[in-house]
């Protein structure tokens, strides 16, 4: 017995048959289970945010000076004050990028133009390569 006669004689309709099931059934129920991943990704979510949430410490309150920024430029001096007062944290040297960064985080309004501003007048100087400090304060 060879070709079809074989294969009708030992099951292979049926096997071939109930094979095409099995895969038809486990792809449709991969689609399904896919279609609907956007629920269950959802649900984990919820449950995230449904749970209790670390509370950081209250920040202690800061003495700064508040800026005005229709006076920023026209009071460098004061505004120096100001910004030294908040960027003390930074140390006695730093990087003008973390003075942006500390500034940005503060909304301070223009920090670019400020900070350029306090170069150009004397009150932020150059200690090193990258490094500036506050002086004339």
């Amino acid at each position: 017995m060879q070709g079809l006669e074989a294969i009708a004689a030992n099951n292979g309709w049926a096997m071939a048959v109930a094979g095409a099931c099995i895969v038809m059934t486990g792809l449709a129920t991969l689609s399904i289970i896919i279609s609907q991943l956007h629920k269950f990704v959802r649900l984990i979510e919820k449950r995230e945010a449904q749970a209790p949430a670390v509370v950081p410490a209250p920040k202690a309150q800061k003495e700064f000076l508040p800026i005005d920024p229709a006076r920023i430029l026209l009071d460098l001096e004061a505004t120096a004050i100001t910004l030294k007062s908040i960027s003390g944290s930074l140390g006695e040297s730093f990087s003008l990028i973390s003075l942006y960064r500390l500034l940005d985080s503060e909304q301070h309004p223009h920090p670019h133009i400020t900070v350029r501003e306090l170069r150009d007048a004397g009150y932020l100087t150059p200690v090193g390569e990258g490094s500036f400090s506050w002086s004339r304060i």
